[in-house]
């Protein structure tokens, strides 16, 4: 039995070289994709995903391209167009509160008797300008401003362990896509 697990350790070692030459990058043709390939000074070209053939990934952009997929130190897959309602929002109220304090400040002589200026800057002005920023904000940031998603797609899926079993310890291979 113990022999029997040996050879087994042995054999996933002398495989393991062919089981990570396969190819695991599993995209749909026609899908949108950007390469990165540092050896040929290509910097997150986007094309067209065609094929991936023998090592060789084929892309459409103006034209057909082949690029060795050993080259290739990054492959990134279009997954559409993201807008940023939050991120607008809180732009929008840090702005909205600096500028509603500053001209309530160069505005106001006082609100209320014994009350500084500084003080009632910073709740009326600040207050106003912070909604109002925070409105024109979350309306830029979800409607005018809307950028690009690209997912990462690993290009060392292959992955091999041991796995124990009942009757010694077998061979188990996961690829992430």
């Amino acid at each position: 039995m113990r022999y029997f697990a040996i050879a087994q350790l042995t054999l996933m070692l002398i495989a393991s070289p062919n089981l990570l030459a396969q190819e695991t990058i599993a995209i749909e043709p026609g899908r949108i994709i950007r390469i990165t390939v540092p050896a040929l000074g290509i910097s997150q070209q986007v094309g067209e995903f065609e094929a991936l053939h023998d090592g060789t990934l084929v892309v459409s952009a103006n034209s057909r391209l082949q690029y060795p997929l050993s080259t290739v130190s990054r492959l990134e897959v279009y997954r559409g167009r993201q807008s940023h309602p939050w991120r607008g929002a809180g732009i929008g109220f840090l702005t909205g509160y600096a500028t509603g304090f500053l001209v309530w400040v160069a505005a106001a002589e006082g609100c209320y008797e014994g009350a500084s200026t500084a003080s009632c800057a910073a709740v009326l002005g600040g207050g106003v300008g912070a909604i109002a920023g925070t409105i024109i904000g979350a309306f830029v940031g979800g409607v005018l401003v809307k950028t690009d998603r690209w997912d990462e797609v690993p290009l060392d899926g292959v992955r091999l362990s041991l796995m124990p079993r009942p009757d010694g310890f077998g061979v188990g291979a996961s690829f992430a896509f």
